[in-house]
């Protein structure tokens, strides 16, 4: 069960830090004032929700297999 929440942890933090760069990078390249980077913000906003809901309901499958209790 460790090992799966660990890999849950750095396949969250792995995807959060790419989408912060590719906001980051879009803030840079094309400002605050484009709508451009609105719709990338919001897009990035939308992929962390899916990401934490699907990291969240993988390691709830491992933990109901694989938890003491249900040994």
């Amino acid at each position: 069960m460790g090992t799966t929440t660990l890999w849950a942890l750095r396949t969250w933090a792995k995807l959060t830090v790419l989408l912060l760069l590719i906001v980051g990078g879009s803030w840079l390249y094309l400002g605050t004032a484009s709508g451009w980077f609105w719709v990338i913000t919001a897009t990035a906003i939308v992929a962390e929700y899916y990401l934490v809901r699907q990291l969240a309901r993988e390691w709830s499958w491992e933990a109901r297999a694989t938890w003491w209790w249900s040994a």
